[in-house]
């Protein structure tokens, strides 16, 4: 029987799967599988009985709401092969060598379907990359103002035998360009680069280097023409960029993101250090995103901060999260102005969107008291006591010194970068966990967590339980910080638990006095939907309808009896949750999408 538009069958064709395949020839299927159609739609619903309310689909149908989506981590394997083991990373069918006491009978090879394998350490298949496609395309391209894709697009190197290079890492990000590009042609898309977007993963080293400008000027040819060719110089440069993606319905101004380079603030990157030194990168990265808030406030514009790596304790150096926490979270002057007085407003940073533990949740961030009044070694304090500036702050305000160097070669020109920086010789590199572990066991019909085994278990509840601790430590904090943010880390397309993604709701225009929201800035984040495929029985299905292969899981309003999603709101529900054990239970189940 003929498979109808919007239908994937076993025969569709799809996608090279080995690495031979490349240049022309990639790009060629690309563009064939793209034009062909799509599948997805997840989750081990006989474990989840969940029953999604759609009691606020009416209050979010306002003409004043825009939405966007939030897409990350689609490790991209051409290589995956349907049938193959778990244990050679989905590339090898069995029978193959296996360690002596290894237990192939619950290896789950016979569950490695077309669309890959949830809760495995398997990456994408093209046919899951293709149906996401696909689904995005005829669901949503006619629904969002823009698109956040956070990074890490390359396939994790976790098989010896076919170890991972740096043009099989390109690739993968050539592929997720394409099909993100194919189901958004006339919406922005913002990207990002991950930690599996390098070679060897995690190692970047400064500006300047040669495998920094190799790795980036590969990138932007990959995504090419999502960098907006005046930010080229900067991204060639740094690996971060702008874009504004949407101006404001009836009035100036609009929202720009900044696509961050997390890794050189990232604690597994030996390559370079913390953010103290005048010549660290990750200082010059947080100068950059002082100079883009200073020209967004000239220019009437809020921002949406969005990187791979979530800014915490655990994951940036240092003095790199707080120097992060400071920037993201102060009062910054306008370009016109040289002073820092307390009174100016604070830039509107609307969302800081991350991705890379394949986890859906939501944390703060924020100084300490101490962090906030320090000026030590790089933080230099100014001569004047009511100057409360550092001193690389104000050479960004004042456009002087290194960093008004770099304003006027590099941030603020078109034009081919020059003058670059050498970094020393490299050092050892530090291999870091990308995510909670997770234990599992397989049947002939389930994959389920394991939840009696008799060895110790470091389960991914610890997970949520330092981010409980985490809330408790900000809201019994006296006095309360004066600077305080909100992150949120989306799901992955890549099966680590289910493959999903977020659509954010936000206010894009001011409604009337009296009106639902009236009384919040414009750009506000309102709302988020949280999408998921269920895989494990799409695999079983000769044909699927793209449009239904993904399904709503939840909404947070609905779930968690929420406003909207400004400061005070996550402040209150954070309260809320602390004390309530059925409401942390539920939290710590959405947080790995039901399969905890």
């Amino acid at each position: 029987m003929a498979a109808r538009k919007g239908q994937l069958t076993e025969t569709t064709p799809l996608l090279p799967t080995h690495s031979k395949h490349r240049g022309k020839r990639v790009f060629a299927a690309v563009a064939a599988v793209l034009a062909a159609g799509s599948l997805f739609s997840y989750l081990l619903l006989a474990y989840c009985n969940y029953s999604i309310a759609d009691t606020s689909s009416k209050r979010l149908s306002s003409a004043a709401v825009g939405r966007y989506l939030h897409i990350t981590d689609l490790h991209v394997d051409p290589n995956y092969m349907e049938g193959a083991t778990t244990y050679s990373q989905c590339h090898r069918r069995p029978p193959h060598v296996l360690p002596p006491d290894y237990d192939s009978a619950k290896d789950g090879h016979a569950h490695t379907g077309r669309f890959g394998i949830p809760l495995a350490k398997c990456d994408s298949p093209i046919a899951l990359i293709n149906a996401t496609s696909e689904h995005l395309k005829h669901e949503w391209a006619h629904k969002l103002d823009f698109v956040i894709w956070t990074g890490d697009s390359g396939r994790h190197d976790g098989d010896p035998e076919q170890p991972r290079t740096f043009d099989q890492i390109i690739q993968g990000n050539d592929i997720a360009s394409a099909a993100l590009r194919s189901a958004f042609k006339k919406i922005p898309v913002v990207p990002n680069i991950g930690n599996n977007d390098v070679s060897p993963h995690n190692e970047l080293a400064a500006p300047g280097h040669k495998r920094a400008r190799k790795t980036f000027r590969a990138l932007e040819r990959s995504w090419r023409p999502l960098v907006p060719k005046d930010q080229v110089p900067t991204f060639h440069y740094g690996g971060y960029f702008a874009k504004d993606v949407v101006d404001y319905d009836g009035r100036k101004g609009g929202i720009t993101a900044l696509s961050l380079n997390t890794i050189y603030w990232y604690r597994a990157n030996a390559k370079v250090g913390g953010c103290r030194a005048k010549d660290s990168p990750g200082l010059a990265q947080l100068a950059w995103i002082r100079y883009q808030m200073r020209r967004a406030r000239m220019r009437n514009r809020d921002i949406i901060l969005l990187g791979h790596v979530l800014p915490n304790r655990d994951n940036y150096r240092p003095s790199c999260y707080h120097g992060y926490a400071r920037t993201v979270t102060q009062t910054v002057p306008p370009p016109a102005l040289n002073s820092s007085d307390s009174s100016e407003e604070l830039v509107n940073v609307h969302a800081q969107l991350f991705g890379h533990s394949n986890v859906d949740v939501w944390a703060f961030v924020g100084q300490e008291a101490k962090w906030i009044n320090s000026h030590d070694a790089l933080l230099i304090a100014t001569e004047n006591v009511t100057d409360k500036r550092l001193w690389w702050e104000r050479e960004v305000d004042e456009e002087s010194g290194r960093f008004g160097k770099l304003i006027r070669d590099v941030w603020s020109t078109d034009v081919t970068m020059h003058a670059a920086i050498n970094q020393p010789d490299e050092r050892a590199w530090e291999d870091m966990e990308d995510d909670p572990q997770v234990h599992f066991t397989e049947s002939a019909d389930h994959i389920v967590p394991v939840v009696n085994a008799t060895v110790k278990q470091s389960l991914p509840s610890d997970f949520v339980e330092s981010l409980l601790k985490e809330f408790e430590r900000v809201l019994v904090q006296n006095p309360p910080n004066p600077r305080l943010g909100v992150t949120t880390i989306s799901p992955s397309i890549i099966p680590k638990y289910v493959p999903s993604f977020r659509i954010f709701h936000y206010l894009r225009s001011q409604p009337a006095q009296g009106e639902r929201w009236w009384h919040l800035p414009v750009g506000t984040l309102l709302d988020y939907d949280v999408y998921w495929a269920n895989i494990h029985k799409l695999n079983t299905k000769a044909q699927i309808d793209v449009r239904s292969f993904f399904t709503r899981l939840y909404r947070f309003s609905d779930e968690y009896k929420i406003d909207d999603l400004s400061i005070n709101s996550y402040l209150k529900w954070a309260e809320r949750l602390l004390s309530s054990k059925a409401l942390r239970k539920r939290f710590r189940s959405l947080t790995y999408l039901g399969t905890q």
